[in-house]
């Protein structure tokens, strides 16, 4: 059986963790190298849980390096970091008449309006001819464009568990849009990453609810009302309100929608169901059944639950997912699988159990 060669760029990271400790578990893929700002760098005294399993050091970034050797990129740093690497990486790609493919977990390719940058992120997007190519990652709802894409945007991991949640009331035209949708989130320490920044030390966090960037501050928001405006067809705007909560990994994303007109649980159940019903990883629950962090911790699933008050016809929206691996790591695989032709769950956790379904 051929394997791929896997590079990921910035493999110190929390995340990075996740994703090289299922690609290891990944039939189909070789890590070929592991670049880092500081090259030299045993990985498995980083990523401690590696001892034993992956002997490997950390290298310095070499473009023709990457290029000749790897045939899947993982772009693993922080917003704005390395974007002028995968210009530089796709250019060259491209000149040696190679079929690198590249993912990109950070935001540099997620945002279609290369404007959006300055005003969200504060850093000048320098690659705008890439923002064109560049595939937007949600698996379920892109996957005939992320089969034959070179780029793959990623989203966010507030963005994965809001827009499944939201997209079939959307596609189907049943939100009132003349209102914002709310959206409360809450999320787990490991969102913040393993740097102490004053939301993720246990002195902060512990018997605590620390909220952020309320309102039109978080810089998700235009990612999710570009998606949620592409379901739709017409403009939405979103309140979004995040909150970080003492456990380690998940994401709950409640949302609150109104309906155009009254419509009954069973009604939009439905919905839901024939939407997603050939999505191994989207799990639709039952009548005041409403998703829970614990349930998605370790999986690459998104659980999905709602009510619908008939009445006022508010729908609430309850979406779960674990951050670090649905909303990040495991996302990126399932992508990775899509481009390179593999089965999608190939190397997830649960995999070879939703294979024989």
């Amino acid at each position: 059986m051929k394997k791929i060669d896997v590079c990921i760029i910035g493999a110190r990271s929390l995340s990075s963790g996740s994703l090289i400790k299922l690609l290891l578990q990944h039939d189909r893929v070789n890590i070929k190298m592991l670049v880092s700002d500081k090259a030299g760098e045993d990985i498995q005294k980083i990523h401690p849980f590696l001892h034993g399993i992956l002997e490997k050091n950390t290298e310095k970034y070499d473009p023709a390096k990457i290029i000749d050797n790897c045939d899947v990129v993982f772009m693993h740093k922080h917003h704005g970091e390395a974007l002028n690497k995968t210009g530089e990486l796709a250019s060259l790609s491209s000149k040696k008449k190679k079929d690198v493919k590249f993912i990109d977990l950070s935001a540099d390719f997620r945002l279609k309006d290369k404007n959006l940058y300055d005003e969200w992120y504060k850093f000048a997007h320098t690659q705008p001819q890439l923002l064109k190519k560049a595939i937007y990652g949600l698996t379920e709802l892109y996957r005939d464009k992320i089969k034959n894409a070179t780029l793959v945007a990623n989203p966010g991991c507030y963005p994965t568990a809001t827009i499944l949640g939201l997209t079939p009331l959307l596609k189907n035209r049943l939100v009132d849009n003349s209102q914002s949708i709310v959206i409360d989130v809450l999320s787990g320490v490991s969102g913040a990453g393993k740097l102490p920044n004053g939301v993720n030390l246990a002195i902060d966090v512990e018997q605590n609810v620390i909220p952020y960037k309320i309102g039109r501050k978080h810089q998700h928001i235009p990612e999710i009302e570009q998606e949620l405006c592409n379901m739709l067809g017409e403009k939405v705007t979103v309140t979004f309100s995040p909150h970080v909560l003492p456990f380690k990994y998940g994401i709950l994303s409640t949302s609150y929608v109104k309906l155009k007109n009254a419509y009954e649980w069973d009604d939009i159940h439905k919905l839901y169901k024939k939407m997603y019903a050939n999505e191994s990883f989207i799990r639709i629950l039952d009548n005041d059944v409403y998703p829970q962090v614990k349930d998605v911790e370790g999986t690459n699933f998104c659980d999905i639950g709602f009510s619908v008050d008939k009445k006022t016809r508010m729908c609430v929206v309850i979406s779960a997912i674990d951050n670090v691996i649905k909303g990040a790591s495991g996302q990126a695989i399932q992508n990775m699988n899509v481009m390179c032709g593999f089965n999608e769950s190939e190397g997830l956790p649960y995999g070879s159990v939703l294979r024989k379904h």
